[in-house]
């Protein structure tokens, strides 16, 4: 039985947008499986578990979004920025000065000691050998007293939270001299996270990732409005990073602690070690 020769074109074209469909997937498969995403992906998987998230950016993104602090890589280097969420204070930090209280005597933040315990672990545990940079988030140039970069730039370049800026504000409620600063929002955390490194693989190039810019979750100019003048106005006020909902917030300690003057931390690092001890013995007598 011979079938109509329209039947043969039909199926003919059905074959052909198939082979299409698949070899779309493939090449968006490929993309977004890419060197750079590759190695922030498992940089995020091992971090997770401390309450850290990581994500990938090229220098060439991060160069054109940075007016004044610039990264000094080849444009297509991997790099990977990484935040803490409330996790890392809550679950991760008690559990680290526990195990490094020697270090702590030394009068460094305990959780900028923390973050480089665990990145520098990161980094020699899944990539023995390589050569990569790892820039805190409070580390300052020598000559210029600048930021060795603007780490909410990153974090903007890398997709993982909008960085929400005074000058995208139409109408500004704000004196013009009046100096204001910006802050970053992510879809996921809102305010609830601090960045706090960025991993620089020097010998990593990737020329096929693709950028995606972030998520502005604060969607209109009054909530924008809102956010920089609650961000730039009572610096202990979490109003600001409550401008989307998001359930992971931090704690009421870790908000305290957050809140206080790095000089005078001690007291709140002892206060949170006595309820991580008190639950380790209610722990041992069940």
């Amino acid at each position: 039985m011979t079938l109509p020769g329209w039947i043969y074109i039909g199926i003919f074209v059905h074959v052909i947008i198939a082979l299409v469909f698949i070899s779309s997937l493939l090449y968006y498969h490929y993309k977004s499986n890419t060197v750079a995403v590759q190695i922030a992906t498992k940089i995020d998987k091992y971090l997770k578990e401390f309450g850290y998230d990581a994500a990938p950016f090229l220098p060439e993104w991060y160069n054109k979004l940075s007016t004044i602090v610039k990264l000094d890589y080849p444009p297509n280097t991997v790099c990977v920025v990484v935040l803490s969420n409330a996790d890392m204070f809550d679950k991760t930090l008690p559990c680290y000065i526990s195990e490094h209280d020697p270090e702590l005597k030394k009068g460094t933040d305990c959780v900028d000691l923390c973050t480089k315990h665990y990145m520098t672990k990161a980094v020699e545990e899944l990539f023995p050998g390589e050569d990569v940079d790892i820039i805190y988030d409070w580390e300052l140039q020598t000559n210029s007293r600048l930021p060795k970069i603007n780490m909410s730039t990153a974090g903007h370049a890398a997709g993982q939270a909008f960085y929400n800026r005074p000058e995208e504000i139409s109408t500004p409620t704000w004196e013009q001299t009046k100096k204001m600063f910006g802050c970053s929002i992510s879809p996921k955390y809102s305010g609830w996270f601090g960045y706090r490194a960025v991993l620089v693989f020097k010998n990593h190039q990737d020329d096929t990732i693709q950028y995606l810019p972030p998520h502005d979750a604060v969607e209109t100019q009054e909530q924008k409005t809102k956010l920089m003048e609650c961000f730039n106005g009572d610096w202990k006020d979490p109003a600001w990073r409550d401008i989307v909902f998001t359930d992971k917030r931090y704690s009421v300690e870790q908000l305290d602690y957050f809140n206080t003057l790095p000089a005078d931390r001690i007291p709140k690092v002892k206060a949170l070690m006595d309820t991580y001890n008190e639950g380790d013995e209610s722990k041992k007598e069940l």
